[in-house]
């Protein structure tokens, strides 16, 4: 009678459903003790200016003049793309290039092209604003002819936002290492002469102009089920802003960046270029990863895969803010305010777009009231119904049950 009693509301109403996951939004912030802050990135306005190259006064032609131009645009797109200087993972020529305590660079013939500065450690580095964030790499896994500076030397990690082809200065590869003395610890790290260890989903968002980290993230288990695992597929820290529009916590600071499965980071991506074109510049969110169950469920919640985002709202060029918590009209398919129905209207439109599998909105119960959950549940169809467990079902729209 039950299934008899669902079937036939479904039917009657006038929008389209999706798969659920009684979520919570108990999402902590997040903290990783090798976070960096990308705010405060290098910029390369500093490069030489082709204005200033000398002429040839005795060049046979033309021709030969701008063979001259073409050769010193070279020299400085090389430059460029070496990144920021004078801290862990930047060029160097010398010592002298690495202007930091105990600083030392491994130079070519140590088997690392232009030089990279590093300092011996033994399990940490320390990190620097406006650089990429930094890795204690054991000893075993440096070139052979690298001099042992400790138990290991701290090499940058890869970040698509100093290096958006490869995540690497050129002749550096993006690969899988291990931490001294703590060789069940793994990063991915800049190496030289190494073929990339990046997976397609990686590729795939570089090649967007995504800026990204990619990292590598043990098993978790909930406290209250340490039998389950929360395992992240492809985990990347995903950086702000993305393609231009910011990430930012419910007060509206920016978080400069958050934890994501791959598949996940590019659903926020789609996200963005999809509410970019009227005038967004910050999405809001309460939060990605949380190694958790679902509420009153001993099943995981998408979160705990870094597989969802909450998102809480989105502020305006113009300086205006709409939320879910302040601007959802509730049990309505006809919103009567321009707030109310953009932020319905976006709902279906990523629906339309195939951007999340599930959409869970304020309508779905009381847990959800300030923030649409959207995810990317395996076999989850926001327009069908994947299966028969009514528990798990999800939709736009009214609730056919109290909150």
């Amino acid at each position: 009678m039950r299934t008899l009693f669902l079937l036939v509301f479904l039917a009657a109403c006038p929008q389209p459903r999706g798969l659920g996951d009684l979520d919570s939004n108990d999402v902590p912030d997040l903290d990783d003790d090798d976070a960096v802050d990308d705010d405060d990135a290098v910029d390369d306005d500093d490069a030489a200016d082709d204005d200033d190259a000398a002429d040839d006064d005795d060049a046979a032609d033309d021709d030969d003049a701008a063979d001259d131009d073409d050769a010193v645009d070279d020299d400085d797109a090389t430059e460029v793309e070496d990144g920021p200087t004078g801290w862990i993972g930047s060029p160097c020529d010398s010592d002298a290039d690495c202007d930091f305590a105990d600083g030392t660079c491994f130079d070519d013939g140590d088997g690392f092209p232009r030089g990279t500065c590093t300092v011996g450690c033994d399990l940490y580095c320390s990190d620097e604003p406006g650089h990429p964030v930094t890795f204690c790499t054991a000893d075993a896994e440096l070139p052979a002819n690298a001099p042992s500076l400790d138990d290991g030397a701290c090499l940058s990690r890869c970040d698509f936002s100093f290096f958006p082809s490869t995540g690497c200065r050129p002749d550096y590869g993006c690969v899988v290492a291990e931490r001294a003395n703590e060789p069940w610890t793994e990063q991915y790290v800049c190496m030289p002469g190494a073929a990339t260890d990046l997976s397609s989903c990686h590729l795939d968002l570089a090649a967007r102009g995504v800026a990204f980290e990619p990292t590598i993230r043990d098993v978790d288990h909930p406290t209250d089920q340490p039998g389950l695992d929360c395992l992240i597929e492809d985990p990347v820290w995903l950086l702000s802003p993305v393609l231009g529009v910011e990430l930012r916590n419910t007060s509206g600071t920016e978080t400069p960046r958050v934890l994501a499965g791959c598949n996940m980071a590019a659903a926020v991506a789609d996200t963005v270029e999809d509410v970019e074109p009227f005038g967004v510049e910050a999405m809001r969110h309460i939060g990605t990863y949380n190694c958790r169950v679902i509420s009153d469920t001993t099943d995981l919640s998408q979160h705990a895969f870094a597989n969802a985002i909450d998102i809480y709202g989105f502020d305006f060029a113009d300086g205006g803010l709409w939320t879910l918590e302040d601007h959802w009209e509730h049990d309505t398919s006809s919103p009567s305010t321009d707030a109310g129905a953009w932020l319905y209207d976006s709902a279906y439109r990523w629906n339309a777009q195939q951007i999340w599998n599930t959409i869970l909105t304020p309508n779905y119960n009381v847990a959800h009231d300030n923030h649409f959950h959207v995810d990317l549940a395996p076999n989850s169809d926001f327009i069908g119904l994947p299966g028969m467990d009514w528990t798990g079902w999800g939709f736009i729209g009214p609730a056919p049950y109290s909150d």
